[in-house]
């Protein structure tokens, strides 16, 4: 398996996890992470442009299973699979539903894989709502 099809295997064996609740769901998703993997996030305000949103496998998957990225509150759209150089760009649309309706907002990930394992996540995303 490319690294273009191992993401976008983890990006749908996410969104069945999301929306069946099932920790065995959840628990099938380790296949696809490398132990320590990284989820950073840029923060444009700050000294450091990288935040470590999320270290390691057991972070990732808890994460997951979070109430707020059930797919009853959160939806996400591939808009955008390809690769990039040695990594793999994926842009999604996303919309949180919450107390004052639907938000939606643009995000890219870019995935690193390493032997069949993603090992980093560096991801973007649109909080004002700007076009684009």
């Amino acid at each position: 398996m490319d690294d273009v099809e191992l993401v976008r295997a983890w990006l749908e064996g996410s969104q069945a996890a999301r929306a069946s609740g099932a920790s065995e769901d959840f628990e099938a998703l380790r296949r696809f992470l490398h132990p320590e993997i990284e989820i950073l996030l840029a923060s444009g305000w700050a000294d450091d442009p990288w935040t470590v949103a999320h270290r390691g496998a057991d972070a990732v998957v808890a994460r997951l299973q979070e109430s707020i990225n059930a797919a009853a509150s959160l939806t996400t759209e591939t808009v955008n699979l390809v690769p990039a150089g040695g990594d793999v760009l994926v842009e999604q649309l996303s919309v949180l539903e919450g107390p004052f309706g639907p938000r939606r907002t643009m995000i890219a990930h870019i995935f690193t894989v390493t032997d069949e394992r993603i090992v980093r996540i560096r991801s973007y995303r649109n909080d004002a709502n700007l076009p684009g």
